[in-house]
């Protein structure tokens, strides 16, 4: 299945990354390595995530890594990661576009 990764997810993603690393580059590189690597995984079984509670109308997935959520939607060709935020973030229609 062919992984697409929206503007927002890769923004979110480099986000994650410069954080981190203002502390520590190797943790930044390393949680960036594992986000991927979770994403690979989960569209290998997309169906193995759950709903995203906050839109339950959409047809949007998630599975999580770490402290974040990545949410994604899929059908039959592809999976598209649509954003990665912090659990402690707020998940808003707005991170969609």
């Amino acid at each position: 299945m062919k992984i697409e990764w929206s503007t927002q997810a890769r923004r979110d993603l480099k986000a994650i990354h410069d954080f981190i690393g203002r502390d520590s580059e190797h943790y930044a590189k390393l949680q960036v390595e594992r986000l991927i690597s979770r994403v690979e995984s989960a569209a290998r079984m997309p169906s193995r995530g759950h709903r995203v509670h906050e839109l339950m109308e959409c047809d949007l997935r998630e599975v999580h890594e770490g402290g974040y959520r990545i949410i994604y939607h899929h059908d039959a060709e592809r999976f598209q990661v649509v954003t990665i935020i912090h659990m402690k973030q707020r998940f808003t229609r707005r991170r969609l576009r």
